[in-house]
C-alpha cells in the first residue's frame, strides 16, 4: 500500500504521531572484515580432548585418521 493510497482521515490520523528514532551508528565494512580476521582461533588440539600428558591418545589418533583414510575407498567401491 503506497501512501498515495490510504485515505485522507487515516492520513491525517497518522500525522498526528510523532516518533523519534533514535540515530543507530552502522559499522563499517573494514572493522567487521578486521573484527573477524584477528578472532582468536580456537585450539584444535581441544578439540580431541588431547592434553600433554595423555601419550596413547597422540599415537592412537593419527593411526586411527590413517585406517579410516586407508579403508574407506576400499568400503565404498
Amino acid at each position: 500500500m503506497s501512501k498515495r493510497e490510504i485515505p485522507h482521515e487515516l492520513r491525517d490520523k497518522l500525522d498526528e504521531f510523532h516518533v523519534e528514532v533514535p540515530d543507530i551508528t552502522q559499522k563499517d565494512k573494514w572493522g567487521r572484515l578486521a573484527n573477524w580476521i584477528y578472532a582468536p582461533a580456537q585450539n584444535p588440539v581441544e578439540l580431541c580432548r588431547i592434553k600433554g600428558d595423555s601419550f596413547t591418545r597422540l599415537t592412537v589418533m593419527p593411526l586411527i585418521v590413517v585406517l579410516i583414510v586407508f579403508f574407506t575407498p576400499i568400503f565404498l567401491f
